[in-house]
């Protein structure tokens, strides 16, 4: 394909995608998703997923926290991290290793950088995640994109053309009116996005394997960056 098919193409697929997506925004972030995806805020976070019945709603999750950044913050700390494996609890209580799927890099969007990585196993067994972080006046902003490796695909453009989307909002006038505490609160990447229903979160429930009679519910944290 010549390169003015295939920007066509690209602008074929982002007129599309327009027409039949929604806007999720909040004081910090917006981003647009088709419209069958829905986002609610669960705690400290924005929890968004398929609304379509059955599986579809279990098969990928993107989470939205937001922090007022403190002396650690900063893209490159937050690009070393995603550079390594993270060492994970599984269900049966053996740590596991993530795979860095694709290493971490500083990605523009909207004239805004972004710490842009994929790994594989970070958050949920099985699952890939891509992390998209940044930093804006006092705040850090940190939105995951995850699928289950089995319908990444099936995903993968829905997440692109949300990526290619995201504008940050946060401003020092939302900061002085106490945007701070609206869907972000004042936590840290490190602490736990709970998704169990043990912990007030929703439940979610992975997948089958391939080979398995039924999926099984997910008895662990959805982690953010852990500094």
């Amino acid at each position: 394909m010549n390169s003015s098919r295939l920007l066509s193409s690209i602008l074929i697929s982002a007129i599309g995608f327009s027409a039949h997506a929604t806007t999720f925004r909040n004081s910090y972030v917006s981003f647009e998703l088709p419209n069958r995806w829905n986002c609610i805020l669960e705690q400290t976070e924005y929890v968004c997923r398929s609304q379509t019945p059955g599986q579809e709603s279990k098969e990928a999750v993107i989470i939205l926290t937001a922090k007022e950044a403190g002396p650690a913050d900063n893209l490159q700390a937050y690009e070393a991290h995603l550079k390594s494996p993270k060492q994970v609890p599984s269900l049966t209580g053996v740590p596991t290793m993530s795979q860095v799927v694709s290493p971490p890099k500083i990605t523009n969007i909207a004239n805004q950088p972004w710490v842009d990585g994929l790994q594989l196993g970070s958050e949920i067994p099985n699952y890939y995640t891509r992390y998209m972080a940044t930093l804006k006046d006092r705040i850090g902003i940190l939105v995951t994109f995850s699928a289950h490796k089995k319908y990444y695909s099936k995903y993968a453009d829905d997440f692109f053309k949300a990526v290619l989307s995201l504008k940050v909002l946060v401003t020092s006038q939302s900061l002085n009116n106490g945007a701070a505490s609206a869907g972000g609160g004042n936590g840290n990447f490190g602490s736990p996005i709970n998704l169990s229903g043990d912990a007030g979160g929703g439940d979610v429930e992975a997948p089958p394997e391939e080979g398995s009679g039924s999926g099984s519910h997910l008895k662990q944290s959805l982690l953010a960056l852990g500094l």
